[in-house]
């Protein structure tokens, strides 16, 4: 389905962000059906984004499948937010505050992480109240992280990440309730 051929090969043009990022994807590069799937979500580049890479012949592209990537996804993420954050734990920092913040995002993180499995086994038993409860508590995970900065007077090294994170999670909310769940 999305395989590149010689003809059709993936192109993302990235240009300086003034305010919000402009982020342009060629239409006739992505499928149909994934586009249309990701233009209903709240954050239809974030959608195209991450869920490209996980795609195959394999995956068919109806909403289901783009779920259960999106989770895919969300695991990947937040396992870069965890490395992000033992990065910056292993620098030495101005703040004596900035490890207390990490080590609740690593914490935060990694109950993100535990709960992919659950996840996947309400979308498979279509239990739309653990799916979203599940979503809901790892999007309370992301904010518990960005809190801690807030509260501590930091600038969050993993704003950007936590942001992402957000908006995955808001995307899969928004593929079940609108697409999925009948």
């Amino acid at each position: 389905a999305l395989a590149p051929s010689s003809s059709n090969t993936q192109s993302f043009s990235f240009s300086k962000p003034q305010g919000d990022q402009t982020f342009f994807i060629l239409s006739n590069d992505v499928d149909p059906k994934l586009q249309s799937i990701c233009e209903e979500t709240d954050y239809p580049i974030e959608c195209l984004t991450t869920t490209i890479p996980f795609l195959d012949e394999n995956v068919a592209i109806i909403p289901v499948s783009i779920l259960k990537v999106e989770i895919d996804a969300t695991h990947n993420k937040t396992k870069e937010a965890i490395d992000k954050a033992y990065e910056f734990l292993m620098n030495p920092s101005t703040s004596r505050l900035l490890p207390l913040c990490l080590k609740t995002c690593i914490n935060n993180y990694n109950a993100i992480l535990e709960s992919k499995q659950r996840i996947l086994d309400a979308i498979s038993m279509g239990d739309a109240n653990e799916l979203s409860m599940e979503l809901s508590h790892n999007m309370e995970h992301v904010f518990a992280c960005e809190d801690e900065f807030k509260e501590a007077k930091i600038k969050s090294p993993i704003a950007e990440l936590n942001s992402l994170l957000v908006k995955i999670i808001t995307n899969s909310l928004t593929i079940y309730v609108d697409m999925v769940k009948v």
